[in-house]
């Protein structure tokens, strides 16, 4: 048992608890991020195929999602948490034979789990973090995740190319199994309202038609499938834009790290929004995103340039991360929450359909920098309907 004082807040659930958890999570899935695409190019050879292995990973990764109110109708929360943490494990052992089957199956493994961890993880930030201290503790998590977001596809792409894919996948796993066993030392209780029930849990149509009903969660759900695009496109098109350019896989995972880099600053926008509100930071960031990612395109030529763009295009996108969770927290009715997240938690799985399909289609026809500009303007169009959050939020 930790002693008291100084190591109290890592021996009982709250927000410094759930940042070490979110630290562990996003380094076993960080150690890879760089890794799978350039896998996945050099297994298929052009930027298209790879957007339509994309497209259909999120595709079958959504089934799994959106079993996920399911499992936790038969199940209790901790052990859909402990498959979560079990599917990132397996991930790495699959990515390593770096074959496209076990490619694939190792990116649905991601996929499902990360919806998992994220699913249940929601529910017991709800359970443990009073609604008023979300604005402090989202950051907070964040602020624990840009370390390992920072260090992790660069030191992926480094371990792999010096020790082997292996190596980086056996990390990977480590760290999902680390975070496994730190989730059971806290012996969170599940909360009533989610523990298995005595009847079957409401349809998959209910849940999204109960979802679409509510006017905040659709705003919600909207600024999270944004901010994920955007991400979605950093992770998969600035290391194929950089290797392309001619640089190798080190100095493209190095790139993607110094945006992760820019979750450092989580809680900077974390006290701005408690000083101006939520509304103005996250419009501000989608324009800024939006503005960043279109002159990308206009720069390409010049590589360098263009990713020190993207690099402040990833330091607006933390905004979003840092703050736009707070919009679904806020707004989910206590007696709907593990229903209401399951289908929040979609927003991954749509953005990794629709992001991919569009850019396969935005690819046949044009080069890679304007799956740039398109990015750009999607984010600017979401400034505008971010316009639409409550100002006293």
């Amino acid at each position: 048992m930790l002693p008291s004082g100084l190591f109290a807040p890592l021996a009982s659930p709250g927000a410094t608890v759930f940042g070490i958890m979110f630290l562990l999570d996003s380094l076993a899935r960080a150690f890879l991020v760089s890794l799978i695409p350039i896998t996945a190019y050099r297994l298929l050879g052009s930027e298209r195929d790879v957007s339509l292995l994309y497209l259909v990973v999120g595709a079958l990764g959504l089934i799994g999602t959106l079993s996920i109110p399911s499992l936790l109708g038969v199940m209790r929360r901790r052990s859909v948490y402990t498959l979560g943490c079990l599917a990132q494990v397996g991930m790495g052992a699959l990515i390593a034979t770096e074959t496209l089957p076990g490619l694939s199956i190792g990116m649905w493994l991601r996929v499902f789990g990360t919806a998992a961890l994220y699913t249940t993880m929601n529910l017991y930030i709800m359970d443990y973090i009073q609604k008023r201290e979300l604005v402090r503790s989202e950051p907070l998590r964040l602020l624990f995740g840009g370390f390992s977001w920072t260090i992790g596809p660069v030191m992926g792409v480094y371990v792999s190319e010096r020790l082997g894919a292996g190596a980086a996948a056996a990390i990977s796993a480590a760290c999902a199994a680390m975070l496994l066993g730190y989730f059971w030392f806290q012996r969170m209780r599940d909360n009533p309202a989610v523990a298995p029930a005595t009847r079957p849990p409401p349809s998959v149509a209910y849940n999204i038609r109960r979802f679409i009903a509510q006017p905040r969660m659709r705003l919600a759900y909207a600024i999270a499938f944004a901010r994920s695009i955007w991400w979605s496109m950093f992770f998969v098109y600035t290391p194929l834009f950089m290797v392309k350019a001619g640089y190798d896989a080190a100095a493209s995972a190095a790139v993607v790290s110094a945006g992760n880099a820019m979750l450092f600053f989580s809680m900077v926008y974390g006290r701005q929004a408690r000083r101006f509100g939520v509304r103005p930071i996250i419009v501000g960031a989608f324009v800024g995103a939006g503005v960043v990612s279109v002159m990308v395109a206009m720069v390409a030529d010049r590589p360098l340039t263009a990713a020190a763009l993207l690099v402040l295009g990833a330091g607006a996108t933390t905004a979003l991360d840092a703050l736009g969770g707070i919009t679904f927290l806020r707004a989910v009715h206590p007696y709907e929450r593990a229903e209401m997240a399951t289908v929040y938690s979609t927003y991954r799985q749509i953005s990794d359909i629709t992001g991919p399909m569009l850019f396969a289609v935005i690819l046949t026809f044009l080069p890679l920098p304007a799956v740039f500009a398109a990015t750009g303007v999607s984010m600017l169009v979401m400034a505008r309907i971010a316009l639409h959050l409550p100002r006293r939020l």
